[in-house]
């Protein structure tokens, strides 16, 4: 797909701008392993202009303004919350302009769909010209989809970290569709965001490997339940544990017979525990004469979906290449 000179310079100025806010956000989450809100309110405005801009090139159609209107809408949600009904009688200008901005959101989806979905032939808008008013205003209005998702995702911890949800959002809105942006090799299947998501979570198949031969060098492995643990875990110092981001697998319980033992769990706890909790844990496991434990690092998704960025802008979609190399493209 050939595109016009406007239209590329927006793609590659989305890729500049996600492959820098990536980089910052990846450092900061490996670092304190969070990402303030502000953050994400910075790069999201670049990324809103980009999208306006788009849309006035390539259309002059008010009704996908403001149905790009309650995309925002929903997104903002993540970042600034819900205007309440209490927040309203308070007299806050920012809840009322957000309740203003909803609604101009709502009337473009319901003028939308008034104008270009054909309640006889509802599929008819997917073979619309990829220029037309029809086709961009629907690539619009299915970013709302995504974007729940994403939040349904993050609810159900599918996705653990707040930041890689927003993150993910931010995506969405700065790379809502392929037509500005063409990779150097390769082709699109699904949307950017959820291709950049695989190309990160394919990282993650590579850490079992990793984490087995970094204890097999170190030594770790010397018992049958050293091989189940040497997966996913690694061993560390007691000493360093409570300066590292990482859950302690290993405790101290009292066997059938009444004797302390050492076990070594396979899931980290389902809540993390407090440093008063973890230094008690680890005490007890100095009791047992213990210098080192089995621990799982925090790993945050971003420091993988970095590197997606790349291969996003050199290899496309993920999803596309599996499926060319299994012959059904």
């Amino acid at each position: 797909m050939s595109l016009s000179p406007s239209l590329a310079v927006l793609g590659w100025t989305r890729i500049t701008i996600l492959v820098a806010c990536f980089a910052g956000a990846a450092h900061l989450d490996n670092k304190q392993r969070s990402v303030p809100n502000s953050y994400w309110k910075v790069w999201v405005k670049p990324a809103i202009l980009l999208w306006v801009l788009e849309i006035a090139i390539r259309s002059d159609d008010w009704i996908t303004y403001c149905t790009m209107a309650a995309v925002l809408a929903y997104g903002s949600t993540s970042l600034i919350g819900t205007p309440t009904i209490t927040d309203l009688k308070r007299g806050s200008w920012i809840d009322w302009a957000v309740l203003v901005w909803y609604c101009i959101g709502m009337y473009g989806i319901y003028s939308g769909v008034m104008e270009y979905v054909n309640p006889n032939d509802i599929t008819s808008i997917l073979t619309y010209p990829a220029n037309s008013n029809e086709s961009i205003w629907l690539n619009t209005i299915l970013v709302i989809p995504i974007m729940f998702f994403i939040k349904m995702a993050y609810k159900l911890r599918l996705i653990h970290g707040g930041a890689d949800a927003k993150a993910l959002l931010l995506v969405a809105v700065l790379i809502p569709s392929w037509f500005t942006f063409v990779p150097i090799n390769g082709d699109y299947f699904v949307p950017p965001v959820f291709a950049l998501l695989v190309w990160g979570g394919l990282g993650f198949f590579l850490l079992p490997i990793s984490l087995i031969i970094h204890n097999i060098a170190d030594g770790n492995i010397k018992t049958f339940d050293d091989i189940t643990m040497s997966w996913h875990a690694t061993k560390m110092p007691l000493d360093e544990i409570t300066d590292n981001f990482v859950w302690l697998l290993d405790s101290v319980v009292i066997s059938p017979e009444g004797e302390p033992t050492i076990i070594s769990s396979m899931q980290p706890p389902k809540i993390t525990p407090t440093r008063e909790e973890l230094m008690t844990k680890i005490e007890e496991l100095r009791l047992m004469d213990a210098e080192d434990a089995w621990v799982t690092k925090k790993y945050p998704l971003l420091s993988y979906i970095f590197p997606g960025t790349l291969l996003l802008l050199f290899f496309g979609d993920p999803i596309w290449w599996i499926l060319h190399f299994a012959g059904l493209t």
